[in-house]
């Protein structure tokens, strides 16, 4: 009871200057939405199970690995409710789908999620709010290139830090690619970070990306961080570029092998402890290599 007291509040100190009545009609939108939500078949290799969260308590579980990736690993700060229930969570958990790999192997963990991806479709976004993404980026061209069905927000990514490895991040994809064939997604988009907020650390990598992995001016991004930070400097130019690529933490170099662009621009999150990058990738411009592997 006194969690759910505390969720509702978080809940409302988020949307209590808007009308109440909207509101209560999204929520309406949502749930009739659900009715026509498509069944999502679930995978299952060896000892692992790949599907949707369909219950609360799926959904929870999920949230406490995204805790102790996002927070007690990787020191983001966390507010006292979250602290309290050492789950992290937002108001896009009511609306958005939760992909999670599940070790039936665990038998003496309660919480058997060792990975998971959130994905929020363009669809349900313009009804409940945007993507998150939005929050630190303007996705103008994007929105206006493309149907709002067609736009796949990914976001949350975490694993569990026993499970790192490729056979791990192959079936969280492996899944994603099954739901944008199942939807029809055209572009995907998200976040992607760096640790810290230290941005002169990062500054070979971020000019590197920029120089390298750009959007195209079509689907260009803009981070809403109104800081400067000094990132080029004159040791950039005698850097190797795969040096720099194998210096990109894991998930940038995962989307960027598949195809995809980061924004130039930058966003300096110190609540999650990060520097973050708008990542975009098109269906279509997805490596022949990753389509059949993934897409077929």
């Amino acid at each position: 009871m006194l969690e759910k007291k505390i969720e509702n509040r978080f809940w409302f100190q988020k949307i209590k200057k808007n009308n109440l009545s909207l509101i209560f009609r999204k929520y309406k939108n949502y749930y009739l939405t659900q009715n026509f939500k498509k069944p999502f078949p679930i995978i299952e290799v060896g000892d692992f199970i790949i599907k949707l969260a369909e219950k609360r308590s799926e959904i929870k579980h999920a949230q406490s690995l995204r805790y102790s990736v996002f927070y007690k690993e990787r020191n983001a700060r966390a507010s006292l409710s979250k602290k309290l229930f050492r789950r992290d969570y937002d108001q896009v958990d009511n609306f958005a789908d939760h992909l999670i790999v599940i070790d039936k192997t665990r038998k003496n963990f309660n919480n058997k999620i060792i990975g998971t991806y959130r994905l929020m479709r363009g669809d349900l976004a313009s009804q409940f709010g945007g993507f998150y993404t939005s929050a630190e980026f303007d996705l103008y061209n994007i929105v206006n290139l493309f149907k709002k069905n067609e736009i796949l927000e990914l976001g949350r990514s975490c694993v569990h830090q026993d499970y790192r490895n490729g056979t791990t991040m192959n079936l969280l994809w492996k899944a994603i690619a099954n739901y944008v064939n199942m939807y029809d997604i055209k572009i995907l988009l998200g976040c992607v970070s760096f640790p810290g907020t230290d941005v002169i650390k990062f500054s070979n990598q971020l000019s590197y990306l920029k120089q390298n992995h750009s959007l195209p001016k079509e689907l260009s991004v803009e981070s809403l961080d109104n800081n400067i930070y000094p990132t080029d400097n004159s040791e950039n130019k005698n850097l190797s570029d795969i040096k720099t690529f194998v210096k990109l933490p894991p998930l940038i170099k995962g989307y960027l092998r598949v195809g995809g662009k980061v924004s130039e621009s930058f966003f300096v999150d110190h609540e999650f402890n990060t520097i973050d990058l708008c990542v975009v990738v098109k269906i279509d411009n997805i490596d022949d290599k990753y389509k059949k592997k993934f897409l077929h």
